[in-house]
């Protein structure tokens, strides 16, 4: 981004956490699941936040009650919030560190009750993707998984078991898997080529395939799990992400949508990474 862009951003990312310590959604109102992506934000423009505020908030979260997104939010959200207590200097040390409280989350967080997975499915690409990741976040062992009942006759992936519509979110949740239990990268090959034939002519990729649009997310999502295999994107991302960007240097999910927020904020930053552009 260029530095105005950058400066703009951090501003942005600043005034949005609230007066009790965590970071507003869209609606306006605090949210643990943005606060995450808030955090990102902050971490990567250097913004100002109150992280002590934000600290005691994530604390007075009672981390058994929480579904597996939330989860993920929070423990990420403190270890992130680790490294606003420390001198930056020694920001790169902090991820090796997992306490032993973490540990027990994770624990706790193998022995879920399926309600509190996504779409009540401790199996699918995407819950077993947000799983995989923690564990590799923390430096834990990944826990196995068989995506085989999601996998479609296209080589793509659904997030419900015997579905016939693919996701692009299931299908890049898979690619990810499949490149961490192959280190050749062989079995998400044709996956991977058949999930490039997705993308729209105006470089996005649409959710699935009766979604009006393309939207940011799946663009991001797609792209990224597409470099992990090598493979660049026939059409440029370039004027699709311009068209998302916003005055307040936020992004927006779709051209059409009107505001930014932290979550599609954090996804453009993604897809600019996996483009290589500037915006």
């Amino acid at each position: 981004m260029s530095p105005e862009a950058q400066k703009q951003l951090a501003k942005t990312a600043s005034a949005s956490q609230g007066p009790n310590g965590f970071f507003v959604g869209r609606a306006g109102q605090e949210d643990l699941y943005y606060t995450f992506f808030g955090l990102l934000l902050a971490a990567v423009t250097r913004a100002k936040f109150q992280w002590k505020k934000c600290d005691a908030k994530l604390h007075s979260v009672d981390f058994e009650t929480l579904d597996l997104v939330h989860a993920c939010a929070w423990l990420r959200a403190t270890k992130i919030v680790r490294w606003f207590s420390v001198p930056s200097i020694i920001w790169p040390l902090i991820p090796i560190v997992s306490l032993r409280s973490d540990t027990k989350r994770l624990q706790f967080l193998s022995n879920l009750s399926p309600q509190f997975y996504p779409q009540q499915d401790a199996g699918s690409p995407y819950s077993r993707f947000l799983l995989s990741t923690l564990h590799s976040d923390f430096a834990a062992t990944t826990p196995t998984f068989d995506l085989t009942a999601y996998r479609l006759p296209n080589n793509l992936y659904a997030n419900l078991q015997h579905h016939t519509a693919y996701g692009i979110n299931a299908t890049a949740a898979a690619l990810f898997l499949l490149a961490g239990s192959d280190p050749t990268l062989r079995s998400g090959i044709a996956t991977a080529d058949a999930l490039a034939a997705l993308q729209e002519t105006d470089g996005s990729f649409k959710a699935t395939a009766s979604a009006p649009e393309g939207d940011l997310m799946s663009t991001a999502t797609a792209a990224f799990a597409l470099q992990h295999y090598g493979k660049s994107l026939a059409i440029s991302v370039k004027p699709f992400l311009r068209e998302c960007f916003r005055e307040n240097a936020f992004f927006a999910a779709t051209p059409n949508d009107p505001d930014g927020d932290l979550e599609y904020t954090t996804y453009g930053l993604l897809l600019m990474g996996a483009e290589g552009g500037s915006e």
